[in-house]
């Protein structure tokens, strides 16, 4: 059974819109001197927009949705922007760098996801894509949940190395020990 086509086109938006709101949000969320010389606001924006947003509504026009591959992604997706707004909210005012940048925050974050994992908002990012998959199971969504998945696996490396250099690395070797990086650590 396939969704209905109001349906269907309500969550191709709602999927794509995840990855606009990512880009929109994050620009009012991350601090940085100035964006035309941060790298990580250049591949954020083409991993959400020629990796997400394009691709998914191109696809989603012409492959059909199943009713059940369609709640599961609408569930995966809510978890998703949800992670992400709560990530946002425990980060407010933090001065949180943007990724592949130069920036260090001056002290960890242990409230809300960030309790238990490192990169919360990455994770959010690959939930995204993974709902993207569970929409529209193709070759073409599977392999953009593995390049972004690697994308963002190695901006979370990347953000570490910094910090394992900065003057909070002491506290984030401890905090290391107890937030897992994608999925807590038990």
């Amino acid at each position: 059974m396939e969704i209905p086509s109001a349906a269907h086109l309500v969550l191709l938006f709602l999927l794509g819109g995840a990855f606009l709101h990512f880009m929109q949000a994050g620009a009012r969320t991350f601090y940085f001197q100035d964006a035309g010389n941060e790298p990580g606001a250049l591949i954020a924006q083409v991993a959400f927009v020629f990796g997400g947003v394009v691709p998914i509504w191109f696809l989603g026009l012409y492959r059909p949705i199943h009713l059940l591959n369609g709640v599961f992604a609408a569930l995966i997706l809510v978890a998703s922007i949800a992670l992400y707004e709560w990530a946002r909210a425990a980060i407010w005012g933090r001065r949180f760098g943007l990724g592949w940048g130069d920036h260090v925050p001056e002290a960890l974050c242990e409230e809300g996801p960030y309790r238990r994992i490192r990169h919360p908002i990455y994770l959010a990012y690959m939930l995204a894509f993974l709902a993207a998959l569970v929409a529209l199971p193709h070759w073409l969504t599977a392999a953009l949940l593995v390049a972004n998945g690697a994308l963002f696996t190695h901006a979370a490396i990347t953000d570490e190395k910094k910090i394992a250099t900065s003057a909070i690395a002491a506290d984030y070797a401890s905090y290391r020990d107890r937030a897992g990086m994608f999925w807590p650590k038990l």
